[in-house]
């Protein structure tokens, strides 16, 4: 068996968008038990099936990835056998809609971040498919780092799911739009010196606010050699 190639996240998209040329596939989602087959027109499933069909993709080229044990751990992918580099997350989204998922749980975020601060550079790799009469598209792909898909809001330094005063998730802006109120931010630093300013209104973030920027920003350049 060939040994596996290794690419980095940027030469996976072009491979994908320019060669491959996704947008232009039209495919399908079917379920079968017994001699019963059914196709799925619905949406909820999405996301994990394309991150399902990416892997299946990945394999097909020969290109170098591996998963966690546990599935729901970040990162989606690693493409090499680093664990504290060469991340890559898939996100997906309804292109009839704005983007809705969580970019990540924000206490997690935030505590990773406290020994390997490296995640602030994964890559992330987003659909925005459409489904409609059972046949399903890829209508756009992005690259993006964190800080290129997240913004300031109204009332938060940085875009968040909160209810009732608790902070869930980090959420996305939608940065393909000529008419946001709110530009994404343009370098990792304004994205992490926002999420410094939020730990300040949330009590949630007692546990580990304390001196966090100065130790993410220590520790960064401990494991790296280069400055935040």
């Amino acid at each position: 068996m060939a040994t596996p190639i290794k690419i980095t996240a940027s030469e996976l998209y072009n491979e994908l968008v320019e060669n491959f040329k996704i947008k232009e596939k039209i495919g399908s989602v079917e379920i079968k038990l017994g001699n019963i087959t059914a196709k799925y027109n619905g949406k909820d499933a999405i996301g994990d099936l394309l991150q399902e069909w990416l892997g299946e993709w990945i394999k097909s080229k020969n290109y170098y990835f591996r998963t966690k044990v546990n599935t729901q751990e970040f990162p989606d992918f690693l493409l090499s056998e680093s664990d504290t580099k060469d991340f890559l997350e898939l996100k997906t989204f309804n292109a009839n809609a704005s983007p809705a998922f969580d970019i990540a749980n924000f206490d997690s975020y935030c505590t990773s971040l406290l020994t390997i601060p490296e995640r602030i550079e994964a890559d992330y790799l987003i659909f925005s498919y459409k489904m409609e009469n059972a046949e399903l598209s890829i209508d756009n792909v992005w690259l993006k780092k964190v800080w290129e898909m997240s913004s300031p809001s109204g009332k938060d330094p940085i875009k968040l799911q909160v209810k009732r005063n608790q902070i869930y998730n980090i959420r996305p802006c939608t940065w393909y739009s000529n008419r946001l109120k709110f530009q994404p931010f343009t370098n990792k630093n304004d994205f992490l010196n926002a999420i410094s300013e939020t730990h300040n209104d949330y009590p949630q973030c007692d546990q580990y606010k304390k001196d966090w920027l100065k130790i993410v920003s220590d520790k960064y350049l401990k494991n790296t050699g280069a400055k935040l």
